[in-house]
């Protein structure tokens, strides 16, 4: 070996070889790297040959099955092993001379193989050198038909050598682990070299090497153990003086978790040696901490490659010694892990507080009885000790320490010995957290904000691994979490929308656009992926179950006949109960921590639904107030279940500041104030948008020159606002004040007046401006008194320079609550309030000559919809960060917009000349 020459280890694991497809596929990769590396000499370690059944699978079930004596087994396997190795060799395409020489060698192997089983067979018996020495054929043959195809596909400038491992690698045995004689090693690789030097100077060489085996300090043949052949490269790295050693597997990379329990997880470009080791121990499978020894042993250290066979444009990860501080990381943290299967052991008594020996007892004890410990957690006062250990080992570990603690555990010095399982670690691996802030507390925020219990914690003191034991139903969503908080991922939100009609435009359907239009910003500006994976409307409804997001279109093809793509499914029932079932079903059936619902109706039926979902760790955003401002039963079931009573785990949160307002801020005001102390003393405004605009038609303030316009009639105003769709659905319910009485409902509860104040006894001390009859009457006489009546109250007001106004309002002080026809001057705020806006005053003990104004467009489907996703944002604040870009989601009150934001509502404090 010349140390001017040098060299890249390549290795292929089972899966890269397990066809001739495979095998030729690996030789172009190798013959490509070769080209663009020509000053270098290549290695190339193998394993056997991958694929359904695994070559050494087959090889341990061949002893396995000789020492019970299953000759049909033997047989069976013998003949799998055969038919496997000759079908690749003929696909090759070999030489007939490669091809007869690698079938004789086979077939000859195939025989020593079964002379062997025969002595097996003979005692019964399954030693592990046995074992071990058949197990290693695969690579012998796999190593020889690589050498063969890379002749083949390969040049003239460059010779290409098989190298049988068992020749090179020596190990010592004499205790449990292996260990490498590296002395013996090199020289016997020195020897391989020199004894078949490059034909020329210009000669470049190329060794396939066997994985997975070597020869004891005896000559015998052994193995490697687990991951072998990762560990022959990393050998075969160090002694070469590789430059660097590439690990061809079935994955691109290291990953930042587990992809099947998080799918957003990313390929880490470069990852340290100790990173991947604190990955490797916490069940990342990618490379086995061993495998990283050799590496981290040479001087220089050896950067190590994980790249995929099947995608070998892609970089893949790069492992190696950080020279990076953590200040230079763009994220502190690089990966999450888990383990599962484990059980939590506690032993806790006062009688353990200062008392010498309790943990060498406890531990020796555990290790006599060959019991692992994986984590150990012990508070500082002594009082308790947590061990997380396997699942299998919990009962035996339990009732051993009992024994042994018997004495103690009667005097009541140790108070118990319990095991909670099942349990995982969650783990979280990183070198820049060492010295940064903020690691723990956003690692346990996350946590907490999904509500996942931390059943126990441990951090080493190189600050490089956080980890904390948690319930094992919980790991996968604790996983998500984490990895979402640190930025590794997005945070999937997964909502359900329960729309206000069926194919007719309504607020539901405007909603599902804009999240449809928005999701990709969310995702950039936000790291917020919102899938919207179930839609319920009136006899049906949507679901999918394979990731994605419904959209309006999807929706609506289905209700029209359409077929549903495939990733989506849609059923039409008269079962209520059955689609609300199966509405909260879907939302649940997924490990995320952050479920919503969308109530974009107006029914009570669906209301009646709130307490449940919320129970179930559900978040509700609404616009429906039939709820909170519904019955005395219903209203105290959503105080109930706001609070956690009779749910499971925490409850989700009830959002409400569409109820009142639209999409003005006026509950989050309200709040504001509320928690600063202020003291509310009166609320009053204009809350119905057909209201405002009804009034606005018939009694309008001067113009700019001071004239004030005509009215028109009151029934045609009313007509103008229902075809505008500013009216409910049943317009009577409108006219005689019931939306105005719920919104004023909402805004009593939260000032804590409900136990005084119904929607119903509001509703009694209201003015009723038309009956159903006179409404079915149309402009008979129903409406021709009614349009006399107001236009005589406004020719009234006109004279007094005012103009007629539908307020509502509440007096803090009093408990009283109204909803009349006022006569405002024309200055005054309530006047000049343009038609489908609404205005609110607050008058407070901070606010009190001059009140804190909100008005602006509370009326549109946009803007509603704008509402309720700032409602979402605003819920996950804290949850993500924001990056700003130009153009990106702009807040302006309670909406979000994209880009500029339309007309918004403005706060802002009165001038005298406006507050009269």
């Amino acid at each position: 070996m010349s140390p001017s020459v040098p060299w890249s280890v390549f290795k292929f694991g089972g899966t890269s070889v397990s066809s001739a497809k495979n095998y030729k596929n690996c030789a172009k990769i190798s013959l490509d790297d070769m080209q663009s590396k020509p000053e270098n000499d290549f290695a190339i370690v193998v394993s056997a040959m991958g694929g359904k059944p695994k070559t050494t699978d087959l090889l341990l079930g061949l002893v396995e099955a000789a020492s019970t004596r299953d000759d049909a087994a033997v047989e069976l396997n013998l003949n799998l092993i055969k038919d496997k190795h000759m079908t690749c060799l003929a696909e090759c395409e070999l030489s007939p001379a490669a091809q007869e020489r690698l079938n004789g060698t086979i077939n000859d192997d195939l025989k020593s193989i079964q002379d062997v089983l025969r002595t097996v067979s003979l005692m019964k018996w399954n030693p592990a050198k046995i074992s071990a020495l058949v197990s290693g054929y695969g690579e012998i043959w796999s190593g020889q038909i690589l050498t063969e195809v890379m002749k083949k596909m390969g040049g003239d400038d460059t010779q290409y050598e098989y190298v049988d491992a068992r020749k090179v690698i020596v190990v010592d045995e004499s205790n449990d682990d292996v260990v490498i004689e590296w002395q013996k090693s090199e020289e016997n690789l020195q020897t391989f070299l020199s004894a078949s030097p490059p034909k020329s100077s210009g000669t470049r060489r190329c060794l396939v090497v066997t994985g997975f085996v070597a020869s004891n300090t005896e000559g015998v043949a052994t193995t490697l153990g687990r991951d072998g052949s990762d560990y022959s490269a990393a050998i075969f790295g160090k002694l070469l003086s590789a430059k660097e050693v590439t690990i061809w597997t079935d994955v691109d990379g290291v990953l930042s978790a587990d992809p099947r329990r998080v799918p957003g997880s990313l390929v880490l470009s470069e990852v340290s040696f100790n990173e991947a080791m604190e990955l490797a121990y916490f069940g990342a499978k990618v490379i086995h901490p061993k495998t990283m020894q050799p590496a981290i042993l040479s001087n220089p250290p050896i950067p190590i490659w994980i790249r995929n066979t099947f995608n070998p444009s892609f970089r893949g990860s790069r492992i190696y010694t950080s020279s990076m501080t953590h200040k230079q990381r763009d994220r502190c943290v690089c990966g999450f892990a888990s383990i599962d299967g484990l059980a939590i052991l506690n032993v806790e008594g006062s009688g353990m507080v200062g008392v010498k020996g309790v943990a060498r007892r406890l531990f020796g004890t555990l290790e006599d009885n060959g019991i692992s410990i994986i984590l150990i957690a012990q508070a500082s006062s002594e009082h308790s000790i947590s061990l997380a250990l396997e699942q299998k080992d919990a009962d035996r570990a339990k009732a051993v320490l009992e024994e042994v603690f018997s004495r103690e555990l009667k005097h009541g010095h140790i108070s118990d010995v319990s095991v909670i399982a099942p349990a995982s670690i969650v783990a979280a691996v990183g070198d820049g957290m060492s010295a940064v802030t903020g690691v723990a507390g956003r690692f346990f925020r996350a946590l907490g904000e999904s509500k996942i219990n931390v059943l126990a914690i441990a951090q080493g003191a190189s600050e490089r691994n956080i980890s904390a034991i948690v319930p094992g139903a919980d790991a996968t969503r604790a996983l998500r979490a984490v990895h979402a908080a640190f930025r590794l991922s997005q945070t999937s939100v997964r909502v359900g929308v329960v729309l206000d009609g069926g194919v007719s435009t309504g607020l539901g359907r405007s909603l599902l656009q804009l999240l449809d239009r928005q999701r990709q910003h969310m995702i950039v500006s936000f790291d917020i992926d919102v899938q919207v994976v179930c839609v319920k409307g009136d006899g049906a409804i949507m679901w999918t179950d394979n990731g994605g997001s419904i959209t309006d279109s999807d929706w609506i093809g289905a209700l029209k006949g359409g077929k549903a793509k495939s990733s989506l499914q849609f059923m039409q029932s008269g079962d209520s109960k059955a689609l609300s079932d199966k509405f909260s079903g879907v939302l649940l059936s997924d490990e995320c921590s952050h479920n919503m619902v969308f109530d974009c109706t107006a029914l009570e039926t669906i209301s009646k639904l709130h307490p449940g979902w919320l129970a179930k760790s559900i978040h509700v955003i609404t616009a429906n107030n039939t709820g909170i401002s519904g019955s005395d039963e219903l209203r105290e079931e959503l105080e109930r279940a706001e609070l956690g009573e009779g749910g499971v785990g925490e409850p989700g949160r009830y959002l409400k500041e569409v109820c009142v307002g639209g999409s003005l801020p006026v509950i989050r005001t309200l709040t504001d104030l509320l928690k600063s102390g202020d003291r509310i003393r009166k609320l009053d405004g204009i809350l119905s948008v057909s209201f405002s605009h009804i009034m606005y038609q018939v009694s309008p303030p001067p113009g700019d020159d001071g004239t004030v316009p005509e009215g028109v009639k009151f029934s045609e105003a009313v007509k103008e606002a229902i075809s505008l769709g500013m009216m409910e659905v049943d317009p009577v319910k409108d006219l005689n004040n019931e939306y105005s009485a719920r919104c004023l409902m909402v805004l009593v509860s939260e000032l804590g007046l409900g136990d005084l104040w119904n929607k119903d006894r509001i509703m009694s001390v209201c003015e009723k401006f038309i009956d159903s009859e006179s409404w079915k009457k149309g402009e008979g006489e129903g409406f021709a008194v009614l349009d006399a009546e107001i236009e005589k109250r406004q020719a009234a007001a006109k004279a007094n320079k005012c103009v007629v106004r539908h307020i509502s309002s509440i007096d803090v002080g009093k408990s009283n609550v109204e909803i009349k026809f006022l006569d405002v001057p024309y200055n005054h705020v309530f006047a000049t309030t343009p038609p489908a806006c609404e205005t609110f005053r607050f008058f407070t003990k901070t606010y009190q000559q001059f009140p804190l104004v909100i008005t602006g467009q509370a009326e549109g489907l946009e803007n509603t919809a704008n509402a309720l996703l700032a409602e979402m944002l605003n819920l996950m604040a804290g949850k993500v960060t924001a990056t700003t870009r130009k153009g990106g989601l702009q807040r302006n009150a309670s909406s979000a917009f994209l880009g500029k934001a339309p007309s918004s509502p403005t706060l802002r404090q009165l001038s005298p000349s406006s507050n009269k």
